[in-house]
């Protein structure tokens, strides 16, 4: 029985501690035996055949003490019994045991088994603490059994080394070899199990030692010429032009291990032999070692042809290495009798000057290695944030950086003279010219060379000289390209642009047409919507079905989305399958729609949900929209959770595949979607290129064409009117696309998405591809999306504007170009939430794995990380993940130059160690938002964006260089102090933490304000100094969402907000009675303000109508003096958004002075179902656009329709709105909206 299934044992058999003791005892005689039995079988010792009998017996007869039934209570009896017979029988193996003889030729892959064997036995060994068991280690003995076990080790390396490349595997040498290693490891098992129970501490460390120095190490000539041998027969096999068939990153790693064995040998020549020459030699090894190192961190990123040459160079010198520190062992006698073909130590400086040599030849080696893998397209922020790097790894490193010191400073006043070429790139319209892109890519590859060095460098893990080459080779590199710019501006067209510094931003964003409006299909959606209002009592499926591009999810989502749709029904669920999914995940955002979208049921598995679900839906109407479906199992998982209650429920299906349609179908035939008709086609082109605007009528002609040749698919005409919208509007132009646009364009929609692609500014590429990056079909946050690019470096600083700004302008860009979809906006314009197309994501996946070096990988809880990367290493630049989860494993060897990692949908029950990532030294985004991790304890140096969920936020975090943090505690925690000390902070995103405790506040009283902090979420306040702290300490805040306990704390107290904040959300924590809010609220630029769950007095109403530029109120659970509000001249100066929900608040009266809300627009009232009426004010407010009313009484409805009438017949505001909803007890009524639109009267 092995030790782990010894411990699943432990794990559901309950054991008395002693016996476990004896239990774990018994196991390792055991192992220790089967190594004796295995010996006897290929040595020849006619002696030991009947104590080998008799040991072989005692053992089988004692084997079924480990079953479990067995386990009584006299196991400790029958145990000790069993372990008397065992020390018996040693004594008597021990009086006729001597040092193996080998019969028999043996493999290397037999071998190195049973040396992990002798090696798993020395470790069960250590573990063993109990002084009186007779396998116990003393303390004194410990050092020299781990000295053996290193040894051992060595000897496997040696072994893996050699049959590895050994031509004739019959070869005596090798047979010698082997048959050597074999004893040696044998022996070591049978010292320990015979001996360890009689010898005292002394006598053991004396027989090992001894053991030692006569044979393993290459003291004794007859075991010194044993590793002669073999190396002298290697050498000699490859020299004559053999070279092992070894993939070339396995070959680098074995050469370099081996090395490892060699020096090792070295420092233990003794030290009255040859010590100059062994001083010299192992200088230059750990060179020759170091840059092993570095060419086997790089090597498998490209297949290079000419490294089998240069690997057979390296291991000839290895050889040669190996065999002088063997001679260096030889004493005088043995020198004058050594054989030809030895190593001679004059020979020492000659090898040392080939090693040099081989060092130098390895560098470009390493260099090419490590260009190959670069991407293809770089981020324009990259050199930003390598600037700042770099100066400040100068300051903090500066005496591990002293030799390259003066070299870095150059380069860095090369980087800062190229700037502005850089900053001409990233507002350049059009990048038309190959030549600009090509230098902007080799600038910021250079950036990402020196990283490299530099971080080397700081961590000593090359050598110097090979980091001042590699410096240098970029300083002439750098000139190079700085020449090809002042080039390209002399000889080609106007680049006036390139020599300006200052910052013009108006090209940074367009203005994207967010027309939500649908154009087409106006039969076919009128059709759907009887369907779904009007059709069958019974549950129905509306299957929509049709080719990539044609409209599928669209249709289907103006219909979700459709008011009369809406108000039928009384829940309405939506999620979207894709190819890769996880039931598990479907019914987690059907029941956040369902129940509510902070629904959490982590911890619950699928048919739990499964059920939850159909419990919510069982009685109700219930619309479901399953979007993008690929399988008929799809719909096996999810069919289960949607009661058929004959109350009309229907469920809105999307697919590619009919035959998903069909198996889906209960009554309605599926509906196969039409291509678009040509007037359908223009009229799409023509909105999404001018809008609203006027043209000229020469275009619509060639428009028409235009439209026609896009082969009726509306995601083609949408693409190829993103291209139309980057032209000159004249007819020539037009004429020159639609020529190029071939006939049958919806036939190959990849052509089109590349000609989008390749019109794109170089600063959007990346952008764009980075959508391939995130899941298919996800709706995507926008401020999460921009701190993403950030964070990687995509986003190029300019004067003037943040960095956010810049951002959001590229995704604004990309989206006027009809390449993302806008799909949430807020209240006050700004894009909340985008999407992209299926057929668009492949494209920016797939392009995305070549240009930005961009891995999908699928994790199970089975599989080690290094096994599923080990072939893919070449592409490891970023990483994401999916599964249902995975296991820790070793990381470090596969993703050391990873520079981002996201895990997709890894909702993880057990908690990752966060160690695991601390290998890998150039991450800059680690995305981890559904995975639990033990703490956040990392200190990566580069590593600017984190999110993830932990109970723990470690005091050793030092990760200085984070703009974005999010993590969602399972617990209430308390942030330590050196959450402060990341300085570089822009946004943080927390959950039940709190800033400080009272010991800490002086602390953090003493820390650096985080000046580059704009948003703060969720923090818990507990009193007003605690909050006054927290903002005197983030000046430049713009946005704060927090909660708010412990109000008493907060009595009369006016908290001075920082100057420039614009959104302020405070939540009051969960209290049984509703209590005043605490606090005066003093910011002249706040622009959006909600509030949670307090009791406000007229004071308090008031300060908050004076909010001069205030445009957005959201009031839920409020409560007022009085149960009423009066509003004043002149407050709500500015206010565009007032939402209020009362909910079980008493909110009854609510008057408006004439000058009130002069610029409202949007009223959203909901739940106050003791407001007497809207005041009547509001129809003589002219900004007004619409009044939403849900849920409350029939006095406020009739009021809303007041206003209604006022507004489109005393002011002619024919596009006011008003939509009342009003929910019924009665399951099968629904809900009822009344929508009142006269834009058409």
């Amino acid at each position: 029985m092995s030790w782990e299934n010894l411990h699943r044992l432990f794990n559901f058999v309950i054991i008395p501690k002693i016996s476990i003791h004896k239990l774990q005892l018994f196991t390792l005689e055991r192992e220790f035996h089967k190594i004796f039995i295995c010996m006897q079988r290929f040595t020849d010792e006619p002696n030991m055949l009947d104590v080998t009998q008799k040991v072989q017996t005692l053992f089988e007869d004692a084997a079924f003490i480990l079953s479990p039934q067995y386990l009584t209570d006299n196991f400790d009896v029958y145990a000790s019994e069993v372990q008397n017979k065992i020390l018996l029988i040693k004594k008597e193996i021990r009086a006729k045991y001597s040092f193996p003889k080998i019969s028999l030729q043996l493999s290397a892959e037999f071998v190195s088994d049973i040396i992990h064997s002798v090696l798993e036995n020395i470790g069960g060994l250590l573990k063993i603490h109990d002084p009186y068991s007779p396998l116990y280690v003393p303390e004194t003995v410990v050092e020299h059994i781990e000295d053996v076990s290193k040894e051992l080790k060595l000897l496997l390396i040696f072994v893996y080394f050699v049959s590895e490349r050994f031509l004739e595997h019959q070869s005596q040498h090798l047979i010698i070899f082997f048959t050597h290693v074999l004893a040696v490891s044998v022996h070591t098992s049978m010292l320990l199990w015979l001996y360890l129970p009689d010898l005292d501490p002394e006598q053991m460390n004396v027989m090992l030692s001894d053991f030692l120095r006569m044979r393993i190490k290459p003291i004794q000539l007859c075991i010194r010429k044993i590793y002669v041998d073999v190396l002298l027969s290697l050498k000699s096999t490859i020299q004559s032009g053999w070279y092992p068939n070894i993939r070339n990153e396995d070959a680098v790693d074995s050469v370099g291990v081996f090395l490892e064995t060699i020096l090792h040998n070295l420092v233990e020549v003794p030290t009255n032999s040859n010590s100059s020459q062994r001083v010299a030699l192992k200088d230059h090894l750990e060179i020759l070692q170091n840059m092993l190192n570095l060419l086997s961190a790089n090597i498998f990123r490209v297949p290079i042809k000419d490294l089998e040459f240069l690997l057979r160079d390296i291991e000839i010198a290895v050889f040669d290495v190996g065999l002088l520190v063997y001679s260096l062992y030889e004493d005088e006698e043995e020198k004058e009798d050594m054989a030809p073909g030895g190593v001679h130590i004059t020979q020492v400086l000659d090898l040392s000057s080939n090693i040099q040599r081989l060092s130098i030849d390895i560098y470009p080696t390493i260099r090419k290695a490590f260009q190959s893998n670069l991407p293809r397209i770089h981020g324009l922020g990259y050199v930003d944030c390598h600037l700042n790097n770099l100066k400040k790894f100068q300051i903090l490193h500066s005496d591990s950086l002293a030799s390259v010191m003066d070299k870095l400073q150059s380069i860095q006043k090369e980087f800062e003279s190229l700037q502005p070429f850089l900053q001409a790139v990233a507002e350049a319209r059009h990048n038309d010219l190959d030549e600009i892109q090509h230098c902007a890519t080799q600038l910021i590859g250079k950036a990402h060379e020196v990283e490299y060095i530099v971080d080397a460098c700081i961590r000593e893990e090359a050598p110097v000289c090979c980091l001042e080459h590699w410096i240098l080779d970029i300083m002439e590199d750098i000139t190079l390209i700085r020449e090809e710019v002042a080039e390209i501006r002399e000889k080609k067209m106007d680049l006036i642009a390139l020599n300006t510094v200052p910052v013009h931003t108006s090209n940074l964003a367009r203005s994207p047409m967010m027309n939500e409006e649908i154009i087409g299909f106006e039969d076919v959606i009128e059709k759907l919507r009887d369907q779904l209002i009007k059709g069958t009592k019974g549950r129905d499926v509306i299957s929509v079905v049709g080719m990539p591009g044609l409209g599928k999810t669209t249709l289907a989502y103006r219909l979700y989305y459709d008011r009369l749709v809406a108000s039928h029904f009384n829940i309405r669920a939506q999620c979207c399958v894709s190819q890769v999914y996880s039931r598990k995940d479907l019914l987690i955002a059907i029941l956040r729609d369902a129940i509510s979208e902070n629904f959490e049921c982590r911890e619950k598995q699928a048919d739990e949900l499964a059920d939850l679900l159909r419990k919510t839906l069982f009685s109700k109407r219930y619309l479901i929209l399953v979007d993008d479906v690929w399988e008929t199992s799809v719909w096996d998982d999810l069919i289960g959770s949607f009661h058929d209650a004959n109350n009309g429920s229907r469920i809105i299906l999307t697919t590619r595949n009919h035959e998903v349609a069909m198996y889906t179908r209960f009554q309605s035939d599926p509906l196969p979607l039409r291509m678009f008709n040509n007037d359908e086609s223009w009229e799409l082109l023509r909105k999404k290129v001018f809008g609203e605007e006027s043209f000229s009528p020469l275009l619509t002609e060639i428009g028409q064409q235009i439209a026609k040749k896009c082969g009726q698919l509306p995601l083609s005409v949408v693409l190829v009117a993103g291209i139309l919208a980057e032209m000159e509007k004249t007819v020539e132009c037009w004429n020159q696309l639609a020529n190029n646009l071939g006939p049958h364009i919806h036939e190959d929609s990849r052509a089109v998405i590349e000609q989008s692609y390749q019109i794109l500014p170089y600063r959007l590429r990346p952008c764009f591809l980075y959508f391939g990056a995130l899941l298919e079909d996800s709706v995507i946050s926008v401020p999460k999306l921009t701190q993403l690019w950030i964070s990687e470096g995509f986003v190029k600083s300019c004067e003037g504007k943040s960095l956010e700004d810049i951002a959001e302008g590229y995704l604004e860009n990309l989206i006027g170009r009809n390449l993302v979809m806008g799909t949430k906006r807020s209240s006050r314009g700004k894009i909340k939430a985008c999407r992209i197309h299926d057929l668009l994501h492949d494209f920016c996946k797939e392009r995305a794995k070549d240009d930005m070096r961009l891995l999908w990988q699928k994790w199970d809880q089975n599989a080690n990380p290094s096994s599923h990367l080990s072939g893919h290493k070449q592409l490891a630049h970023r990483m994401c993940i999916y599964g249902e989860g995975y296991r820790a494993g070793d990381w470090s060897s596969c993703l050391s130059h990873v520079v981002s990692i996201i895990l997709h949908n890894n909702r993880l029950s057990v908690g990752l160690d966060s160690h695991i990532f601390h290998s890998v030294q150039f991450l800059k985004v680690l995305d981890m938002e559904f995975t639990r991790i033990n703490s956040f304890s990392f200190d990566l140096v580069y590593l600017r964006y984190f999110a993830a969920e932990t109970s723990r936020f470690s005091n050793k975090a030092g990760c200085r260089e984070l703009e974005t943090l999010k993590l969602k505690s399972l617990s209430e925690v308390s942030l330590p102090i050196t959450f402060w000390e990341m300085d570089k902070l822009r946004h943080v995103d927390i959950s039940n933490c709190s800033f400080t405790s009272e010991i800490a506040r002086e602390l953090i009283e003493n820390s650096k304000d985080l000046h580059d902090l704009q948003t703060l979420s969720t923090p818990c306040f507990s009193c007003a100094q605690e909050a006054e702290l927290i903002l005197r300490k983030t000046p430049n805040l713009l946005e704060l969402r927090c909660k708010v306990k412990g109000v008493d704390n907060f009595e009369c107290y006016v908290l001075n907000f920082p100057a420039h904040i614009e959104t302020l959300k405070i939540h009051l924590s969960y209290t049984r009675d509703t209590k005043t809010i605490p606090f005066c609220i003093s910011a002249p630029t706040l622009t959006n303000l909600t509030l949670k769950n307090f009791y406000l007095h007229c004071q308090h109403l008031s300060e908050i109508g004076s909010l001069q530029n205030l445009q957005v109120l959201s009031l839920k659970g409020i409560s007022f003096e009085t149960c009423k509000w009066e509003v004043r001249d002149d407050e709500f100066p500015q206010l565009k958004v007032l939402k209020l929900h009362a909910g079980k608040a008493h909110f009854e009266e609510w008057s408006v002075a004439d000058d009130a809300f002069p610029n409202l627009e949007h009223l959203v009232l909901r739940d106050c179902k003791f407001l007497k009426e809207i005041p009547s004010w509001f129809g003589e407010i002219c900004s007004l656009k619409s009044i939403e009313v849900r849920n409350c009484n029939e006095n406020v409805d009739k009021s809303a329709s007041d206003i209604r009438e006022t507004q489109v017949e005393d002011y002619q505001n024919s596009k006011f709105e008003v939509f009342i909803t009003r929910e019924n007890n009665k399951s099968d009524s629904g809900t009822q909206l009344i929508k009142f639109n006269y834009e058409h009267s």
